[in-house]
């Protein structure tokens, strides 16, 4: 546990304790801790808490309004770790799909990769568009607010969805790693490599955005 966050990163202590203290927590170890804050390309932020041989855990925050898309605005994707996730503040829209191979018609599917240490903001991110073609039915569609937690299994295909009308902050454990790769249900009209880095925000600047 990094020494200022003064809390235990365990799943049991964050799925229980009130989320008003999680939120001081978070924000004072941001202060003190000064740690790197990239934005992912689908416009959040996103904060390395801690990272051991089997778990990560991020704080996730969506400010209020329009966010900026990197890439291709495509956000059914998979995860190679189970996620669990605790609402800290307002609500998103957790979206879980079937997917299922075409010939015809349907959405490019799109694997990602990672050259270096995906929290670095100098690492390159890139998506390749496979051969295969997919249809994607919703499956569950769930409202979590505050306080809420909900799961996702590994390689299970899912879509977190954020109202620009809304600021949304979010603790993650991702665990349980196993081989595959990543995959994004993509759009046609895109190249097939699509390579960015992540823009590296101070966390000062990030504290200031926190509406809590």
């Amino acid at each position: 546990m990094p020494a200022s966050l003064k809390f235990p990163l365990t799943w049991e202590y964050v799925s229980s304790t009130p989320i008003s203290v999680l939120k001081i927590a978070v924000k004072s170890w941001l202060e003190l801790a000064n740690p790197i804050c990239l934005i992912h390309p689908h416009g959040f932020y996103v904060v390395l808490l801690d990272r051991t041989e089997t778990e990560e855990w991020r704080f996730h925050y969506w400010p209020k309004g329009p966010r900026n898309i990197l890439g291709m605005p495509a956000f059914i994707h998979t995860h190679d770790r189970h996620i669990e996730s605790r609402i800290l503040q307002g609500q998103l829209t957790n979206i879980l799909h079937e997917v299922y191979e075409v010939q015809t018609d349907g959405q490019p599917l799109y694997e990602v990769a990672y050259e270096g240490d995906r929290y670095s903001s100098g690492t390159s991110n890139i998506l390749r568009r496979t051969t295969t073609r997919i249809q994607s039915i919703v499956r569950q569609r769930e409202i979590m607010r505050c306080g809420d937690m909900y799961h996702v299994e590994r390689h299970e295909y899912h879509a977190a969805l954020v109202s620009e009308t809304l600021a949304v902050s979010t603790l993650v454990c991702m665990h349980g790693r196993s081989p595959g790769e990543v995959r994004v249900v993509g759009l046609d009209g895109y190249p097939e490599a699509i390579e960015f880095q992540r823009t590296e925000v101070d966390a000062r600047t990030l504290v200031g955005l926190l509406s809590f």
